[in-house]
């Protein structure tokens, strides 16, 4: 059951057999969970690289972004008491499909042996301005 993520006690919503997670720390920039679980099964809503103020992290800099961005995965992936080795699918969205190898070391980082199915998408803009990642995954609960 999900506990504490790195700021205090995970909110957990039951909601007609699943689970919506809201993360301490977390921005709220829509009418979304950070994460729904149905099941064995954890969907992580995308991830952008914003601060609980909804101010973005890293300015320009998409490898700065990919590691807070990454790092929030994790913080999320936590709090359902999984981690990167549970993740079976995740799907990045890029500004600019050429930044694929300067954020790969931090992917690779990340999720070490494991590999995800994975989806890379060029998209024209982001959620929030100046944003040039967002990430999402699905995870297999131990």
């Amino acid at each position: 059951m999900p506990g504490e993520a790195g700021g205090g006690l995970v909110e957990v919503a039951m909601k007609d057999g699943r689970d919506e997670i809201r993360v301490p720390g977390r921005p709220e920039l829509s009418h979304s969970a950070d994460a729904v679980r149905a099941g064995d099964v954890l969907f992580v809503a995308g991830i952008l690289p914003v601060d609980v103020e909804g101010g973005l992290v890293g300015g320009d800099d998409v490898v700065e972004q990919a590691r807070f961005t990454f790092g929030e995965l994790g913080r999320i992936l936590a709090s359902a008491g999984c981690g990167f080795e549970d993740v079976v699918k995740v799907s990045m969205f890029l500004t600019d499909v050429d930044d694929r190898p300067k954020i790969n070391p931090i992917r690779q980082e990340v999720f070490g042996k494991a590999r995800p199915a994975s989806t890379l998408v060029e998209v024209s803009g982001l959620a929030v301005p100046g944003a040039r990642i967002e990430v999402d995954a699905v995870a297999a609960l131990p």
